[in-house]
């Protein structure tokens, strides 16, 4: 159902130009979430870290641990993404680097979204990095709070970068993976930002009658 509803076998599977939809007749039922998914992940600035208990997020300069830490993150996941490093080993040179800059696990999780979404070259290759990095995402976003971490982290991202149209996408693919659950996806999509709302409504709206259909059926 969700498929048919985001337009089948777009999501990690076949990805085509707009002229080709255009040549198939195959309208665009739902706007965002049927465009092909193809945008080039912007350079990051690894000095914009935003604060995201603010709804705005707003640019400020972190402490030298941080930028420390963040930039050994950085070059983790490529490296390790790039030689097919095991996950296990990429997991204990993040933790070992945790240890020696003294960061919160919040913190880690924040500056470890950010950097997955950095080393993606292109957006529509995210299903194959998260695969990769999925592991360490299972860990580190185990509960409600470091989901709604991330979660406000992937927005941050998105206003910063003018990439509020491929938020959607990436939830799905989280959701598919089972890194984010869909109680804490409802719950933080009443705090976001109005145009992020927009954005992700039709994924929100699948999530909220799957629940309500659960619900139904374990009554009965």
């Amino acid at each position: 159902m969700l498929d048919e509803m985001l337009g089948a076998d777009r999501w990690g599977k076949i990805y085509r130009s707009d002229e080709e939809s255009d040549s198939e007749g195959d309208p665009d039922e739902h706007g965002e979430l049927n465009r092909r998914w193809f945008h080039a992940a912007p350079t990051w600035n690894i000095h914009e870290i935003s604060d995201s208990s603010d709804s705005t997020p707003v640019p400020s300069e972190p402490d030298c641990d941080d930028n420390g830490f963040y930039l050994e993150l950085l070059e983790s996941f490529r490296a390790g993404f790039t030689s097919h490093t095991n996950i296990d080993h990429v997991l204990l040179e993040i933790n070992s680097s945790k240890h020696a800059y003294n960061i919160s696990v919040a913190d880690t999780l924040m500056h470890a979204t950010r950097a997955l979404l950095e080393v993606c070259p292109v957006v529509k290759e995210f299903p194959t990095y998260l695969q990769y990095f999925g592991p360490i995402f299972a860990k580190l976003a185990s509960d409600r709070d470091s989901q709604i971490v991330m979660l406000d982290e992937i927005q941050t991202w998105a206003l910063e970068r003018d990439q509020v149209c491929d938020v959607q996408k990436i939830l799905l693919v989280l959701y598919r993976q089972n890194i984010l659950e869909e109680g804490h996806i409802l719950e933080w999509y009443d705090t976001v930002e109005e145009c992020v709302q927009t954005k992700i409504a039709v994924f929100i709206k699948w999530l909220r009658e799957a629940e309500e259909e659960s619900s139904e059926e374990e009554s009965d």
